[in-house]
This record gives structure tokens, sequence and C-alpha cells, in this order.
């Protein structure tokens, strides 16, 4: 069993600042017990993907570079698993949205780098949208899993979650628990929730969200609400929450303060894929619309419901 952690705070224009935030905040997380902990999308920048300026482009760093450097000794100091979601500049000059997987020695495990880049039509929101397609390159590393010696984990930054192909492909790499750093606002709200659990549900692994917060400091009016706790998810492979989700007569409850790790409960290991999640073996079920048992049933009956998909 393993304990996890999403790791989620407000983004400040000041680089520096988010560096020693996030390595405070990891560090808490390992005095509660988290063995891999996953901090947000880019979290050593605030979310500066809203405004399309060429100076950003400064903050951009090489993998290894400083900031993995210093997140190295502290996944050394911790003997953690550390995720850590960084605006890449590559060799060759191309610049990539990307994380890095780090082990509790200290060593680079491996990377990963986001591969659908959205546009996000303005039109369509009143809240800040980003035009990530200005600063990243597609990712062209795939979805690749990572062996640790916790167990074998799966990235899908923000973007990628929206497709089932990715989170299919990582469960066929052997993926136990998919870790999903975001940078996204409330209005995804309904597809967040809906999302991970079907990824947990479909591909027998744990997912854990971790969403940005708040309003950044010195940065865009654009909310991350990652207080929410559907904005700071982790479901098992029944769909439900984990162990600190907590449930009270069917209305959830926070999840603590602005700035605190969200530590997670053990994880057992998911069960075989070969089966339905909680041992029992998949049944097949009759089809809508035929047999006694539907006719005698109108909301049953193929048709009888109608569902608009139009919006």
């Amino acid at each position: 069993m393993v304990r996890i952690a999403g790791v989620q705070f407000v983004g400040n224009a000041d680089k520096e600042t988010n560096i020693r935030t996030a390595i405070r905040m990891v560090r808490e997380a390992a005095d509660r017990g988290a063995r891999i902990i996953c901090l947000p999308e880019l979290f050593s920048t605030m979310y500066f993907c809203v405004e399309t300026r060429r100076e950003y482009f400064d903050w951009a760093e090489p993998i290894p570079g400083p900031t993995i450097d210093r997140l190295r000794d502290v996944a050394r100091e911790t003997g953690t698993v550390l995720i850590a979601p960084i605006f890449e500049r590559a060799p060759d000059g191309r610049y990539f949205n990307s994380a890095t997987v780090i082990g509790p020695d200290g060593h680079l495990i491996g990377k990963y780098r986001k591969s659908s880049i959205p546009l996000m039509d303005t039109a369509q929101s009143a809240e800040p949208r980003g035009n990530e397609k200005f600063y990243f390159t597609p990712g062209d590393l795939g979805f690749p899993t990572f062996a640790t010696p916790f167990a074998r984990i799966g990235l899908l930054i923000c973007y990628d979650r929206h497709f089932p192909e990715a989170a299919r492909v990582l469960g066929l790499g052997g993926a136990e628990i998919v870790f999903v750093p975001t940078a996204t606002t409330g209005m995804t709200r309904y597809l967040w929730d809906l999302e991970l659990r079907a990824h947990a549900v479909a591909n027998v692994y744990y997912i854990c969200g971790v969403n940005k917060v708040g309003v950044d400091v010195g940065g865009s009016k654009r909310n991350h609400r990652g207080l929410r706790e559907d904005l700071a998810a982790r479901r098992d492979p029944r769909g439900g929450l984990g162990h600190e989700g907590r449930h009270h007569r069917g209305r959830r409850g926070p999840l603590g303060p602005p700035e605190a790790p969200r530590a997670l409960g053990l994880l057992p290991r998911p069960p075989a894929r070969d089966v339905r999640p909680g041992g029992r073996p998949a049944r097949r079920r009759r089809p809508p619309g035929r047999g006694a048992r539907a006719r005698a049933h109108p909301r049953r009956r193929l048709g009888a419901r109608r569902i608009s998909l139009a919006r």
C-alpha cells in the first residue's frame, strides 16, 4: 500500500516564490506519510498562457535544470517520488509543457510531455482563456508509464485527460496510479469529475487530479478554483473518492485550507484487469428494448427516454 499526495497552491508571477512554496508543501506532505507527491501543471510559474508575450519564454528551463535539480535534492531528503511539471526548453530550441518524475534517491526516472495543446476560444467563456499553442510544441514522447519503488505511475497533463485513448494507453502500459496535473478553471468542473471517474473505472487504476488554486498573484483574473474537491479529485478503480474524500449525507466535505497538500489514504493494489472492479466477473447485460422485462418497463424501451446532446 502507498500514500500519495496532490499539492495545490496559488501561483505567483515571481518564480522563486512558487518554487519555495512547492518545496515547503512537499516536505509537509512527506511528513504526513506521502510517498508519491504530485505538483500542479506549470508549478514553478503562474499560468501565463492567457497572454502571448515573448518574455515568458525566459521562464522555460532544460530538464535537468535549476528547478528540477532543487527538487531532486528534496526528493532525496524526503525519500519520496516527486512529479514536477514545468515549462521545458529542449536542447533543440523547442518548448514543451512537461512533467518530470524524480525518484526517492534523486535520480530522474523519466519525463512526459503534454501532447494535446489547446487554443481556447475566448468568445466561449467570460473567464480568461489560454493560447497554449503560442508557447508549447505538442509532446513527442507518447504516454509512458514509470516504474517507481512504490507503484507504476502514468501522467496526463491537463488537456490530455479529455481523450480516452491516452488514458487507455496508460492502463495498457501497466499504470496503477495516474496523476493529472492541471491548470483548469471552474467552467470545466462537470467534465473534470466525469472524466476522472470514467478513466479510473474503464482502466482499473487509481487517478489523482491536481489543479492550481485560485487567482495567480500578479497574473490574469483567471480563477483556477482548486479549493473545490472536484478540482482536487482522486478516484479509485470503482470511480469512488479516495480515503479522505468525505461524503456527508450526499454532500462532499471541504478539503481544508487554501494551501495544503491533499494527502490521500492508503491505496491497495487495483484489482486484476480481466475482471470488473471489485473482483466480480463481467456479465453480459440484456440489450434495451428486448425481453419481457423491458416490455413491462416503458422507460427501458429504446427511444422511450430522449437525451439531447446538443448544447
